[in-house]
């Protein structure tokens, strides 16, 4: 009964938050979603994977996107190239319900993923500015401090992190991120949140904002390290070196000075392991955790799904139907991620097969390019956040989770916010200099001057 009575006080309060982000979907509710993507489905309202608040909150995002477009006096930016590929790549994966192995599989992970593009896809398609940007980089970090915050508390005051056993409390040997995204995808998580700290701790404005940005760097650091997740900590170094490059020329060499800190630190770690972080780092160096098994698996199938796929989120049901054909791939009994691929292009070459595969390497491509051609002045968070991204989806299959998505979210806001300013420029510019390229110029050339 005081539940009732709690959420009929509540109501009004709540539908006039929902109205208000709905409103202001990018300035509000986008910031919003960015802030919870590393607690995943902790925050949340039921068991169903939309019950969490940040897909209550993406679909508030969509919700809100569709009506600011519907209703926009001015025209969208320039459609770009990365929109009919993803859009191709889900009706590919929604065409394999009628030929997948397991359709109710296929179907229900139809809806997740295609809840994550249309995400994508709207944000694609709307106008940027700077604050719109910087809000989501703010959201970003701001979410990503908070989630290695809690990591901290339960390594010094909750007795340590959840065991890999689900069910079991913690443990000597847990990992941070269990009751989470995952540890191997807790890191993931926070490279973007990563490398915009990295870059503001050198690019903002005073120097006490300097010192916080710097403080988080450290702390997000920290945090993918508490994962012990190798293939994040290599996602990290990737994701720091593309920063380095990235960057204008004269950030590299602060840049340069904090990367071989955090290297040291690395080190330090891995090497001591102090309160038994990285513990499982150090202990199975030369283990694959059964990647291997899985990707043999995974090619021993291949022969058969990767012309035209086995179905969307099929791959567990290959793997158990292909295993036994596979002299010494181990039968794999863990949890919920245990069959899953770990390398998403080999997820996509077995339940989409060669159409998907194509597609899929399009619209990365694609995005790469569209991210090498930001200005110097934006290039480096979104482009490093893309690469250390992509790298670990070499360990991972995390096709189906939000960070992901938000590494080419950041690019396409990036490429927004450019031709947004450069048709606002153009249009307040008379005579000849009114011919303004509708892209970023040859080679980036005329979006550099925009800072």
């Amino acid at each position: 009964m005081g539940q009732v009575v709690l959420g009929v006080l509540l109501a009004p309060l709540l539908i006039a938050v929902a109205l208000m982000l709905i409103r202001e979907p990018l300035r509000l509710a986008l910031p919003a979603y960015a802030a919870l993507i590393p607690f995943g489905g902790r925050i949340a309202f039921g068991a169903s994977p939309y019950a969490s608040l940040s897909s209550i909150l993406g679909l508030i995002l969509g919700i809100g996107l569709i009506l600011q477009l519907m209703s926009a006096r001015r025209a969208a930016v320039q459609l770009s190239p990365t929109v009919p590929i993803w859009l191709l790549l889900l009706a590919t994966a929604g065409a394999t319900a009628t030929w997948s192995i397991a359709p109710q599989a296929t179907v229900g992970g139809f809806f997740i993923l295609g809840s994550l593009v249309l995400v994508y896809v709207l944000i694609s398609l709307s106008r940027a500015d700077r604050q719109i940007l910087r809000r989501t980089e703010t959201a970003l970090v701001t979410g990503g401090v908070a989630a290695a915050c809690y990591g901290v508390t339960q390594l010094l005051f909750l007795g340590g992190f959840p065991s890999d056993v689900p069910g079991v409390g913690p443990a000597p040997d847990g990992r941070f991120g269990n009751d989470l995204l995952g540890p191997d995808n807790q890191a993931v998580a926070l490279l973007l949140p990563l490398v915009i700290s990295l870059t503001r701790s050198h690019s903002a404005r005073t120097s006490t904002a300097r010192l916080a940005y710097t403080a988080s760097a450290v702390l997000l650091l920290g945090g993918v390290l508490m994962t012990g997740s190798r293939g994040g900590i290599l996602a990290a170094i990737v994701a720091g070196v593309a920063l380095l490059f990235a960057a204008p020329r004269e950030s590299r060499t602060r840049l340069l000075v904090y990367g071989a800190v955090g290297l040291v630190v690395a080190g330090i770690v891995w090497i001591y392991h102090p309160l038994g972080i990285a513990n499982r780092t150090t202990e199975t160096a030369t283990s694959s955790s059964g990647r291997t098994d899985i990707w043999q698996v995974g090619l021993a199938a291949c022969p058969q799904y990767c012309t035209v796929g086995s179905g969307w989120s099929t791959f567990p049901d290959v793997y158990a139907e292909t295993q036994a054909t596979v002299p010494g791939a181990k039968v794999l009994v863990g949890k919920g991620g245990s069959y899953q691929p770990h390398n998403v292009w080999l997820l996509i070459a077995v339940e989409l097969g060669i159409p998907g595969l194509l597609l899929f390497g399009a619209g990365v491509a694609t995005t790469f390019y569209e991210a090498l051609r930001l200005p110097n002045s934006l290039r480096g968070p979104p482009m490093a956040g893309l690469l250390g991204t992509l790298f670990a989806a070499f360990f991972l299959s995390n096709l189906e989770f939000k960070f992901f998505w938000m590494a080419f979210i950041m690019v396409a806001l990036s490429r927004n916010l450019v031709e947004a300013e450069l048709e606002d420029e153009g249009s307040v510019t008379t005579g000849p200099a009114a011919a303004q390229p509708s892209r970023f110029g040859p080679h980036g050339a005329t979006a550099d001057s925009i800072r």
